[in-house]
């Protein structure tokens, strides 16, 4: 994973401890999301705040309510798991949803994912986007913030045994997490 890690330096604006595969050199940016978080009273916070500039699906007219999904994964596990509200039909969300985790967070990464829920007349729940950050790489005694850009899953760290999603299909590889 280290030299996957060190492709930050190559795309700009990632995240504070934002990893990506080396996919995500040619790969479109789906979107942003910002986030806080710290280590608090014994419990990982994430404040999920807002994400900007999301793709519909293609071919769709309609907007969808997004919402995301967060994985604390551990190995090829995932210890724990939370999920926003959905927001109104939208692009850009505004969310301001706090999160915790009470497992321990060492060693882990959080897996932040966004879907769009497209309601009966287009169909189902829509992946828009993943951004992956090692929590070991972050002081989380203080608050971080940090807009996240959002990727297809081919853009993952790839061959990293820490990973819990692989280069299947986003929708193979995401249902083992559903909420």
């Amino acid at each position: 994973m280290a030299g996957e890690g060190q492709l930050r330096d190559f795309i700009e604006d990632l995240g504070p401890g934002q990893v990506v595969g080396r996919q995500a050199l040619g790969a479109r940016c789906l979107g942003e999301i910002q986030l806080s978080l710290s280590h608090t009273k014994g419990y990982l916070e994430v404040e999920v705040i807002r994400a900007k500039d999301l793709k519909a699906k293609q071919g769709s007219k309609a907007i969808p309510a997004p919402y995301v999904k967060l994985y604390l994964v551990n190995g090829k596990r995932c210890i724990e798991k939370a999920k926003t509200l959905m927001a109104r039909k939208t692009l850009d969300p505004f969310y301001q949803q706090l999160l915790a985790f009470k497992e321990n967070c060492r060693g882990c990464i959080l897996q932040v994912t966004v879907w769009g829920d497209y309601g009966r007349i287009e169909g189902k729940k829509v992946f828009m986007g993943i951004a992956q950050i090692v929590l070991d790489e972050l002081d989380l005694n203080q608050m971080v913030f940090g807009w996240y850009k959002l990727f297809d899953t081919q853009a993952l760290v790839s061959g990293a045994p820490s990973l819990a999603l692989s280069r299947r299909s986003s929708a193979t590889s995401l249902d083992s997490f559903k909420i």
